[in-house]
């Protein structure tokens, strides 16, 4: 459905997501109490078309074999199994102090100074007969002692709501979330710990109606409309784009799934319309497919796609026949790989990704060329580095329960010293079409002395210009880079409450283009740490990093040296 609503409708309807989704979380957060949970009754309380909590904001349109046929095929609405209730409530708190040698990573005029952060941390995990509740809320305090810095508060987290509102046919999702990203790729990038020039916080609000209804044994309907609305803050040049980033984006899909067996077929369409504020008459992405599917064995489906893709934005409107293929292969429920590839309005477009866990191993390779908005995709670029999902793919085998299984996650992350996420590229922005080509690779080792955690990625952001625009017309704004980097994390215990780990990252970004201009940036971190467990609930913390930068943007290098020590406690 297209977007009509005036920019004044759009301020009045933004809080809408927020209201609905406070009022159903006050509903079933009164009676909280912390009790088991169980796994089998959580998957049931999802219900048939339920999405599990997830960072990203965008809604991307699904492969035509995804979840099809093969063992690790998506199961198809189910009636709703007994009624169970189960809570988990964590808070957490944790509190570091660092001592740096330079405050700002200043090329000159070096600061010495004492930073602290004290960050409160809440997860949790509720389900009932006909919804799901999961959530993961934090917030940074960030304090400069002796008035080096300016103290700010960092909030980030998603909390999510999978509702059954009549069985077997209407389903409500609902999300909250926030983010704090760099603002620019092309600044000097700290590791986040005394650094946070540039920071630009975004909040979203999800609202997600939709129709998941069983025609058959074999055949399915799903019809569905989601709607984001983002906001952006921030200091300085992040201000500025933050303000920007004030968006409300519109996904709309239908889609008929006829299971192969052996033939059988997929039609959908999908139609994304992204409103930035004062932006004019907006962007839009429309996609209508059929997929013709052949599965010769149960675990290999084939497909040949068909239909039409355009986009309309500004004052451009292009359109193109789509054609491809597909490819799904699910030896397992542990391995998976899917690809698509097809011809687009921009040209080639795919996305293939293969998964692989195991009870010691989680392995993640994603490669995709598509089309995209920056509003659209806020949050998804950082999201495939983050620790506790990987961890948490490793012990659905050896943990079936959700909820013991994701204070086990926890338990492991904070006594063999992990971070929480691994460092990722940068969104940039821009108010038209962006082709956003990437290949991000993430790969989780957990032994009984040794653990590894790794992320490699290299993501290129192009502006899709049309015939009436030139490098600089769409407000001097332009996402044209090309960003590479690696995170790599070795931790060994010492003794059942000891580990030592040593991190490094590396990152390089670089304009081309449009942004050709601002050059390009590289950054080093090095980071050895320790961590002891004083009790199950309580564990210090102590870190040397060494960190050293440099960009053409200013013409300037930079390091920083630094000493931390933490503790965190859960109760």
């Amino acid at each position: 459905m297209a977007i009509t609503t005036p920019r004044e409708r759009l301020k009045l309807l933004r809080p809408a997501p927020v209201a609905l989704l406070a009022t159903a979380l006050l509903g079933v957060a009164l009676p909280l109490q912390a009790q088991p949970v169980d796994a089998a009754a959580a998957a049931a309380a999802g219900g048939a078309g339920a999405v599990p909590a997830s960072r990203a904001t965008q809604i991307t349109t699904p492969d035509p074999l995804q979840g099809l046929a093969g063992p690790g095929a998506a199961p198809m609405p189910a009636a709703a199994s007994a009624p169970a209730r189960g809570w988990r409530v964590a808070p957490a708190v944790k509190a570091v102090v660092n001592a740096t040698n330079n405050v700002g990573l200043q090329s000159s005029d070096r600061a010495y100074g004492i930073v602290t952060t004290v960050t409160p941390q809440l997860q949790l995990l509720g389900t009932g007969p006909d919804y799901r509740l999961n959530g993961n809320l934090a917030a940074d305090l960030v304090t400069y002692l002796g008035r080096i810095g300016t103290d700010r508060i960092f909030p980030r987290g998603q909390i999510t709501l999978n509702t059954r509102l009549v069985d077997r046919l209407f389903f409500v999702d609902a999300e909250l979330g926030a983010d704090t990203t760099s603002s620019t790729p092309f600044d000097l990038i700290g590791d986040g710990t005394t650094v946070y020039t540039g920071s630009n916080t975004v909040t979203r609000q999800r609202l997600s109606p939709y129709i998941d209804r069983e025609l058959s044994p074999t055949s399915r309907l799903v019809a569905r409309s989601d709607n984001t609305w983002s906001q952006g803050n921030g200091t300085g040049t992040a201000a500025a784009q933050g303000a920007d980033a004030d968006a409300h984006v519109r996904t709309d899909t239908v889609r008929f799934d006829e299971r192969p067996l052996p033939a059988g077929m997929r039609a959908e369409y999908n139609r994304q319309a992204t409103r930035y504020r004062d932006g004019g008459s907006g962007l839009v992405l429309a996609t209508g497919r059929l997929s013709l599917l052949y599965a010769p064995d149960p675990v290999l489906t084939l497909g040949l796609t068909g239909g039409t893709d355009s986009a309309n934005y500004g004052t451009n409107q292009v359109s193109e026949t789509l054609r491809g293929v597909a490819l799904r292969w699910a030896p397992s429920e542990r391995t998976v790989f899917d690809s698509l590839v097809e011809k687009r309005f921009f040209g080639t477009g795919w996305n293939a990704a293969l998964t692989h866990r195991s009870p010691f191993m989680a392995l993640s390779v994603a490669a995709t060329r598509q089309a995209s908005t920056f509003a659209s995709r806020l949050g998804t670029l950082q999201a495939g580095g983050d620790v506790a999902s990987m961890i948490d793919a490793m012990l659905q085998t050896r943990i079936l329960d959700e909820a013991t299984r994701q204070a086990a996650v926890q338990d492991l992350i904070a006594k063999r010293g992990l971070s929480s996420s691994l460092g990722g590229p940068v969104d940039l922005y821009s108010r038209t079409v962006q082709i956003q080509q990437g290949l991000n690779v993430t790969l989780a080792l957990v032994g009984v002395r040794h653990t590894v955690t790794m992320r490699i990625y290299q993501t290129k952001l192009e502006d899709y210009r049309g015939a009436t625009e030139d490098a600089n017309s769409v407000l001097g704004l332009a996402s044209d880079s090309i960003q590479r980097g690696m995170t790599i994390s070795l931790g060994r215990r010492l003794d059942p409450d000891t580990t030592a780990t040593v991190t490094l990252t590396r990152a390089r970004a670089e304009g081309i283009g449009a942004n050709a201009s601002l050059g390009t940036r590289s950054g080093t971190i090095l980071r050895l740490g320790l961590s002891h467990a004083l009790s199950p609930r309580t564990t210090v913390t102590g870190a040397l990093r060494h960190q050293n930068g440099s960009t053409s943007l200013v013409g300037n290098d930079a390091s920083e040296t630094g000493l931390s020590a933490g503790v965190l406690h859960r109760f």
